[in-house]
C-alpha cells in the first residue's frame, strides 16, 4: 500500500524553484525565478523566455507596462452536444494582432471536433490593470502557468516539477497522512474534491502524465 505523508506545504513553498509559464509575447515556454540582489536581503523575481529571449524583473514589468497589464484573454467554455463533455480553452495574448485566426477543440468526452473562428467577439476580454492574479497564473507577474491541462472535471495546474512530483505522489497514495494541524493553508488540503477522489485517480494520473511530458520537453530545451 502506497503511503503519502503531507507536510503541509503551501503554494508559496513551491516558488523557490523556477515557475514555468507561457510567454505573453511569443506564447512559448518561459520561466519565473528568484534572483539574489547584491547587498540586499530581498530577492528579485525575474521573467525569462526560452524562445524570444525577453528578460525583465517585476519593476521593469510595471514601469514598461509589460505582459498581463495589456493582455487579451480568449476563453471558450461550451457544453458539447453529447451533453457529457465540453469544449474548453483559455489563453492569454499580449496584443490583438497575435490572436489565432481559428481555434480547433475536441470535446473532453466524445472527442468531437469544433472550430471557432476569429473574431471571438463574445469570448475575448481585456484583463484590467489591477485585476489581481488568476487561478492558474504565476503569483509574481500574473502570466498563465505552462504546466496546465484540462480534464472533464476542470483544470489541473502546477508551478513546476517539484510541485508536480508532490501531486503525483499524493494522488497515487492509497493512504494519506498529515503531520500538521493548520490544514487550511496547505496546498494539498485545498485541492478540489474531484482531484482527491479515489474514483478519479486513473484520470488524474493520466493528466499528470501529460504534464510530465510537457515538463520533459522544457527540460530538454533548457539543457541545449
Amino acid at each position: 500500500m502506497k503511503r503519502f505523508i503531507d507536510e503541509g506545504k503551501t503554494w508559496d513553498s513551491f516558488t523557490h524553484a523556477p515557475v514555468l509559464v507561457v510567454c505573453p509575447f511569443c506564447q512559448n515556454k518561459a520561466q519565473v525565478f528568484q534572483q539574489e540582489l547584491l547587498d540586499q536581503p530581498k530577492k528579485s523575481h525575474v521573467f525569462s523566455c526560452l524562445s524570444c529571449c525577453k528578460t525583465f524583473d517585476q519593476d521593469q514589468q510595471q514601469q514598461n507596462n509589460l505582459g498581463y497589464f495589456d493582455e487579451i484573454n480568449v476563453e471558450i467554455n461550451q457544453t458539447c452536444t453529447c451533453k457529457r463533455g465540453k469544449y474548453y480553452f483559455s489563453q492569454s495574448y499580449a496584443r490583438p494582432s497575435i490572436l489565432p485566426p481559428f481555434i480547433k477543440l475536441n470535446c473532453t468526452f466524445c472527442q468531437k471536433e469544433q472550430v471557432y473562428n476569429s473574431p471571438y467577439t463574445l469570448l475575448t476580454y481585456k484583463i484590467p490593470r489591477k485585476s489581481g492574479f488568476k487561478i492558474n497564473k504565476d503569483p509574481f507577474f500574473g502570466y498563465r502557468l505552462y504546466l496546465t491541462t484540462e480534464t472533464r472535471h476542470g483544470l489541473i495546474f502546477v508551478y513546476n516539477m517539484v510541485q508536480l512530483n508532490d501531486l503525483k505522489a499524493y494522488i497515487s497514495a492509497e493512504l494519506r497522512q498529515r503531520t500538521y494541524t493548520n490544514k487550511n493553508k496547505a496546498y494539498l488540503s485545498r485541492l478540489p474534491a474531484w482531484i482527491k477522489s479515489a474514483r478519479n485517480r486513473k484520470e488524474i494520473l493520466k493528466a499528470i502524465l501529460r504534464l510530465e511530458q510537457m515538463a520533459t520537453t522544457i527540460q530538454l530545451l533548457t539543457n541545449k
